[in-house]
């Protein structure tokens, strides 16, 4: 499903600047396709996204350097779909039905006006919700 899922985003990224990867083993595994796929500039792993939730990939978002236009973070349920729901900037479906968290092998794709550092509640929007074909 994530080789799926990393086609489908190739045809809606441009590229990859940096990748932020859980260490959790599923969560890299995951990744790999994505790699291959989306060439991202840089990849880390960081233990946040596993152990601190979505205020922990937060304060790894606002500490992302101001030349990185595209990010992608590949965690877990429902921590992905819970900070997703609080950065957007509307409450409409598309919120609606992420707040009830969203299947595996799916990319929530934000748009972020405002610079990483100043990224905070209700500062982002959610333009897509992309379930991988099964």
């Amino acid at each position: 499903m994530a080789e799926t899922l990393a086609r489908e985003l190739k045809g809606r990224l441009a590229g990859i600047d940096l990748m932020l990867v859980s260490p959790a083993a599923r969560a890299r595994q995951t990744a790999r396709p994505f790699q291959a796929r989306l060439d991202p500039g840089e990849i880390r792993v960081e233990p946040e996204i596993y152990h601190r939730g979505p205020t922990g990939i937060l304060s790894l978002l606002v500490a992302v350097p101001a030349r990185a236009r595209t990010v992608v973070v590949v965690g877990h349920e429902p921590t992905i779909s819970v900070l997703a729901h609080a950065l957007h900037d509307t409450s409409d479906d598309l919120a609606s039905e992420v707040s009830f968290g969203v299947p595996t092998a799916t990319a929530l794709l934000l748009d972020v006006p405002v610079e990483w550092s100043a990224l905070q509640m209700r500062t982002a929007h959610l333009r897509e919700m992309v379930i991988a074909p099964r």
